[in-house]
């Protein structure tokens, strides 16, 4: 009884920050005791918020198997429009929400200790995701982070966000990417504040143990190539699964 209720309070603190995004009944489901009791994968969008590219993540990481629990956590201001310009710029904000979003997982793992718990974070999403890493309490780590096409500036320095991530962060970009991640992050910052090239776009330029790069190709929008389901069933979710990094066969080469 108080596993299921300190379950149901999980969910809810989780739920609330969601609900000024929207749709956010479809992630009771994915919140539900069973998959609460067999780790943590936390979905965070792009500058956009919820939307069909982190949806399609989601949906990747379940057609490979994954179990755990899978919310989609939007992290920024739920303005249409304008909101994706604030989420790209508010550099102290989203170091606020990376602090929030380590509270949420220092809050999962006092009620499920020894869970996994990653982060996969698309576009600003990635690095917040590395904001949420770095955030984390003394004693207290992420089993690991996956970026996707990330907006974090391609120099940040991943020290201290690989000191809380027990198997390390893995990079998955597109040099194909200019428009979003030169051009635009050139012009507006990248989510932690620096203007130029993500790391999104050719990986970061300093090499660090446990980070793992992967280029990715492909037809279409280059922005949405690391989101695709069959993409994430494939080359994601086989670093969720592996109890250590890099997974059996899936690095070098990614």
């Amino acid at each position: 009884m108080t596993t299921t209720v300190h379950s149901i309070a999980l969910a809810a603190v989780l739920l609330a920050g969601l609900l000024s995004a929207g749709g956010c009944g479809a992630d009771t489901s994915y919140m539900n005791d069973e998959r609460l009791d067999r780790g943590l994968v936390v979905i965070l969008p792009g500058i956009e918020g919820r939307s069909p590219l982190n949806a399609d993540i989601r949906r990747g990481l379940d057609a490979a198997g994954i179990d755990t629990a899978m919310p989609i956590y939007a992290w920024g201001a739920p303005v249409p429009g304008i909101g994706m310009v604030i989420n790209q710029t508010n550099f102290l904000g989203n170091r606020l929400a990376g602090a929030n979003i380590a509270q949420f997982v220092t809050e999962y793992q006092d009620q499920h200790p020894g869970k996994p718990v990653y982060l996969v974070g698309h576009s600003g999403g990635g690095g917040v995701a590395v904001f949420a890493a770095e955030a984390m309490p003394p004693g207290r780590q992420i089993d690991g982070l996956v970026l996707l096409s990330a907006s974090i500036s391609a120099n940040y320095d991943l020290t201290d966000a690989l000191a809380k991530v027990r198997n390390g962060i893995v990079n998955f970009y597109n040099s194909d990417d200019v428009a979003l991640l030169s051009v635009g992050t050139t012009i507006m910052g990248n989510v932690d504040g620096a203007r130029g090239a993500s790391a999104g776009l050719e990986g970061f330029t300093s090499s660090f143990p446990r980070l793992y790069e992967g280029r990715v190709n492909g037809s279409g929008d280059p922005h949405a190539s690391t989101t695709r389901a069959a993409f994430v069933a494939s080359r994601v979710a086989p670093w969720i699964r592996a109890k250590t990094w890099p997974p059996p066969h899936e690095y070098p080469g990614l």
